[in-house]
């Protein structure tokens, strides 16, 4: 593979760096982009682009189903006027609607018309069902499950997110017997020398 010639190269080169987490980040990077082409390759079949497809589930999934633009853009990687030129297109193409705020004058809300909330369930029931082949093809459950908490956990470490942080020490193994008592051990240790109140004898 490019990635492991490439981690071969640099150790051969620069023996002196730690490469290895080429091996981790490299191959996210590779596997976000093939995902992507993955993901376009289903949505084409529907004439939608992925943020197209994004912007119709999330006023889906919506609690009431019929958000405000300033709900969409909290949900979605677009700037204001990328979402308004999308819903334009949306609204166009019968599968979105604006309809009148009934408590602020100025706003407006966005909902799915019958043919635009038909759609998005048809599309997204062929979009999981592709992204669970892919998996299913690689992964065994238990190595699927692991994997989803290991990619929590590192975007928890990257982002600074409690949120997701939490939601990761939530899914993590509980540690039973002889591990709990060692984790629990080297925190008092940990703990102990960053206070400066070692007892121990210092050679």
């Amino acid at each position: 593979m490019k990635i492991d010639r490439m981690m071969e190269r640099w150790a051969s080169q620069r023996p002196d760096l730690d490469v290895s987490s080429l091996a981790v980040l490299a191959r996210l990077s590779r596997l976000a982009h093939v995902a992507e082409e993955n993901a376009e390759a289903v949505l084409s079949r529907f004439g939608l682009s992925e943020v197209e497809f994004l912007l119709l589930a999330a006023i889906r999934t919506s609690p009431e189903q019929h958000p405000s633009p300033r709900d969409l853009l909290d949900s979605l990687m677009v700037t204001s006027s990328g979402l308004t030129n999308r819903i334009d297109r949306l609204e166009a193409a019968g599968l979105v609607e604006r309809t009148a705020h009934p408590t602020d004058r100025r706003g407006v809300r966005i909902e799915l018309t019958d043919a635009g909330r038909k759609l998005v369930d048809e599309v997204t029931t062929a979009y999981l069902e592709n992204q669970n082949q892919v998996l299913d093809d690689a992964l065994q459950p238990d190595e699927r499950k692991s994997l989803a908490h290991l990619l929590r956990k590192l975007l928890a470490s990257l982002t600074g997110d409690d949120a997701v942080a939490a939601e990761a020490a939530s899914a993590a193994p509980r540690r039973t017997g002889r591990d709990a008592r060692r984790i629990r051990a080297r925190r008092v240790l940990k703990s102990r020398s960053e206070r400066g109140t070692w007892t121990g004898t210092s050679k």
